[in-house]
């Protein structure tokens, strides 16, 4: 019943023998179970998201991490708003509201003639950008939308900032290892997570991948 709660409520295990709490980019909390255990990731932030290790095959030290709410923004989620056009607007909508930053609210307009999308958050970018989360996020999301948006040419970020563009063309030409994370059409999620997941972690990488972006003062 306790695991059931875990899985369900998501909530820490009643019944647990040790917890660890330790402060990188963000706060992690292990809590250890005879039987399993379970990691609180980004806990008490609007992005906090659990990890059952029912093998425990991670320790506090290992667990992969995302600074992103990953029971919502994992490509294994994200994969079901796949579509050949960016004009389905449900869809794009409901993609844009399970990727990074949708937290912070937001409205979107769909370009039907050049194929874009703009994006208008409820945010200043410079206010809200504890490390590099913002960078993250837009690498994050572009690299999904045009992943999973087949006609998808561009995307315009407006916070009341700065605005920030990207096209396809971009994407597909710089970012290493792009066209290796499909298999024919289809995402291959393992490599998504290894050439997109484990990347946003790398703060050298993030800074290289963040100057393909066109920004501009608003």
């Amino acid at each position: 019943m306790d695991y059931i709660g875990v899985v369900q409520y998501k909530r820490p295990p009643v019944y647990r023998y040790k917890t660890t709490t330790v402060f990188n980019e963000s706060k992690l909390i292990e809590y250890q179970n005879l039987f399993y255990n379970v990691y609180r990731i980004n806990a008490d932030t609007p992005n906090e998201y659990y990890l059952i290790d029912s093998t425990k095959q991670y320790t506090i030290d290992t667990v992969p991490v995302s600074p992103f709410d990953m029971d919502k923004s994992d490509v294994e989620h994200l994969i079901e708003y796949k579509s050949n056009y960016v004009g389905d607007n449900s869809n794009t909508g409901n993609l844009i509201g399970a990727l990074p930053l949708s937290e912070y609210g937001y409205v979107f307009e769909i370009d039907s003639e050049k194929n874009g999308i703009t994006i208008s958050y409820h945010f200043t970018d410079w206010y809200q950008n504890e490390n590099s989360y913002i960078e993250k996020a837009l690498i994050y999301n572009s690299v999904s939308s045009f992943a999973l948006i087949e006609n998808l040419q561009y995307i315009n970020y407006n916070f009341s900032g700065s605005s920030y563009s990207i096209t396809r063309e971009t994407m597909e030409q710089k970012y290493p290892n792009y066209k290796n994370i499909f298999i024919g059409h289809t995402i291959d999620t393992d490599k998504f997570k290894q050439y997109v997941d484990e990347k946003i972690n790398n703060q050298s990488f993030v800074s290289d991948i963040f100057k393909l972006f066109k920004k501009t003062d608003l």
